[in-house]
């Protein structure tokens, strides 16, 4: 059984990969945000197929690129409601929302919804991204 202690900093170290993942995907820095996945990081998105390892959704993630460099990322933020640890693999859920406006100029686009993540530990005791899943709120501007 693992020790308070352990929770805790586990559930630091959490929190940090969080805030990393949101500076990473303000800055539009796919190479960060990658970095932040297991080798078969399994995303579950609100429409489309099951996008199923790390190199996939990487080459998804490249190919989205020229769409991202048209926006500028307005804000973008994730609340987690709870982050719970068992052994090597931790959950978290809660919502996300952000916004985003066209380089080319217009009104400011917004999106949200829900968010699940499992997460594991890595050998080296870091803890990664394992399996996403997410819900799309409907659109507003």
């Amino acid at each position: 059984m693992q020790s308070e202690l352990t929770t805790d900093e586990d559930r630091r170290a959490i929190e940090a990969l969080n805030d990393h993942d949101v500076k990473a995907t303000l800055a539009g820095d796919v190479d960060a945000i990658v970095s932040q996945w297991t080798e078969d990081f399994t995303i579950l998105p609100p429409a489309g197929p099951i996008m199923r390892g790390r190199s996939a959704n990487a080459a998804a993630a490249e190919q989205g690129k020229p769409q991202l460099q048209a926006l500028i990322a307005v804000d973008y933020d994730v609340d987690f409601e709870e982050i719970t640890v068992t052994g090597n693999h931790a959950f978290a859920w809660g919502t996300y929302r952000s916004a985003v406006r066209p380089r080319s100029g217009g009104a400011v686009i917004t999106y949200s919804g829900k968010l699940m993540r499992i997460l594991q530990r890595q050998p080296d005791g870091a803890w990664k991204m394992h399996r996403t899943m997410m819900t799309a709120d409907p659109q507003t501007r």
